[in-house]
């Protein structure tokens, strides 16, 4: 059995998506590198999420993670 992701994609791709358009209002208003790399942190998590959470639900049920 395949853990359930914390969060749907759809969820996860509207979180992206202001995640995205927040970092741009950032860039455009000079923000500090801090809150740059704050907001560039979030959406690396925020992908790495989506991307395990569509892998989840498109994984054939019998197939098992593989080691790398």
């Amino acid at each position: 059995m395949r853990p359930k992701p914390e969060r749907d994609p759809d969820t996860l791709k509207d979180l992206l998506a202001k995640l995205v358009d927040e970092r741009q209002r950032l860039r455009s208003a000079g923000a500090p590198v801090d809150d740059l790399e704050r907001n560039r942190l979030a959406i690396v998590q925020c992908q790495w999420e989506l991307s395990r959470a569509l892998i989840a639900r498109h994984l054939p049920a019998h197939a098992t993670p593989s080691v790398a």
